[in-house]
């Protein structure tokens, strides 16, 4: 259940191959708890097969003796044979249609992973180069439909980029795209000019890393849930830790029982703690491209302020594509994509926008001019 809820994160981090393997381990225990349930569920049908006829052998009697002793006529034994038999055919009745109606419900969402296209990927690895991000021309469509329209966007290798939009505007959606969560309609996502779709899953996933607004933690303790990512390596000890006073999670982490080695289960967090622990696994794997789909929206302004200073300087050389929903953050980068209405309005320095009262009203509390 944790690996379908955190399917992103999976595929960000390229771990697909590594997540597969931790939940086949504990199949053969699994598969005799589930023998046991079926033996039980066998010996149940069982004893209700024998109980229903044993409930009308006992009604018929017991209405019998009332007829011997005077107390109800022929007629009404009949009714309660008749009354049991059918009390009994509606619960069976009722059994059988609920047992419908929860196959019913599992073939539709069956159906809703079996028809998502399964992706392709290509052989190539990328050459050396600074990150450079571009789209050429994408239309992608969103859960509601169509939201990006032929959008072209050119973000140079090392620079910080916001994208900024309002509700709907199509944020996340051109977040998902570098890493390849979701396919644009037409046009082409490249990565230092070599098409993102070209490229092998563990390039892909090496390239691009991902930080979510709920993050989906994996593995047995917190050290697990940082170095969780493509590949079968674990980053060295020193660069987790690095990452996570990056992330500002350290400061949190050494204060739990075990520190590191807490086990995931044990490690009572907030919800900006979680995020800040996404934050590290991504600052852990990163490689040109760095993707935050909202990912500081939890934390408080001060660690978010510093979140987007170590984003800004401690990230330096890696392309960085931000979600902003804060004009703080938007400040913070180096350039911001302006979303409206899913097209790129502008690319220009947050200061710059600023001055279009259009741009300002993205920031206004809602309900505000």
């Amino acid at each position: 259940l944790g690996a379908v809820r955190g399917g992103r994160t999976i595929a960000a981090a390229a771990a697909a191959r590594t997540e597969a393997d931790r939940v086949l381990v504990p199949l053969a225990r699994l598969r005799r708890h589930g023998a046991g349930t079926w033996r039980a569920q066998a010996r149940l049908t069982a004893q209700g097969a024998l109980l229903v006829p044993w409930l009308q052998v006992a009604v018929v009697g017991l209405a019998g003796a009332e007829v011997a002793w005077g107390r109800i006529t022929p007629g009404e034994l009949l009714a309660a044979a008749r009354y049991v038999a059918l009390g009994t055919g509606v619960g069976m009745a009722i059994g059988g249609l609920n047992r419908l109606l929860r196959a019913r419900t599992a073939a539709r969402r069956a159906a809703e992973v079996l028809g998502r296209p399964v992706p392709s990927y290509g052989a190539r690895s990328l050459p050396s180069g600074p990150g450079r991000l571009e789209l050429r021309g994408v239309w992608a469509r969103g859960a509601g439909g169509r939201v990006l329209e032929d959008v072209w966007l050119d973000v140079p290798g090392g620079a910080a980029v916001a994208v900024a939009g309002r509700a709907g505007s199509g944020k996340s959606l051109l977040a998902a795209l570098p890493g390849r969560l979701a396919e644009p309609e037409q046009g082409t996502v490249l990565i230092d000019g070599v098409p993102v779709h070209e490229l092998s899953r563990d390039a892909l996933g090496r390239a691009v890393a991902y930080a979510f607004e709920r993050p989906e933690l994996f593995g047995a303790t917190v050290r697990d849930a940082i170095a969780a990512g493509p590949g079968t390596g674990v980053p060295p000890e020193a660069r987790l830790r690095a990452a996570a006073r990056a992330a500002y999670a350290e400061e949190f982490v050494l204060r739990l029982p075990g520190c590191y080695d807490t086990p995931l289960p044990e490690a009572h967090m907030s919800g900006g703690e979680r995020q800040r622990l996404g934050l590290a696994r991504a600052f852990a794997h990163g490689g040109r491209v760095l993707v935050l789909d909202d990912a500081t929206s939890s934390l408080d302004t001060v660690t978010e302020l510093r979140v987007n200073e170590a984003v800004a300087a401690g990230m330096a050389g890696r392309t960085r594509l931000i979600v902003a929903h804060r004009a703080a953050t938007a400040a913070a980068a180096d350039l911001v994509a302006w979303l409206d209405a899913g097209r790129l309005r502008a690319l220009a320095p947050h200061g710059t926008l600023w001055r279009d009262p259009d741009y300002r009203a993205i920031f206004a509390p809602v309900g505000l001019p």
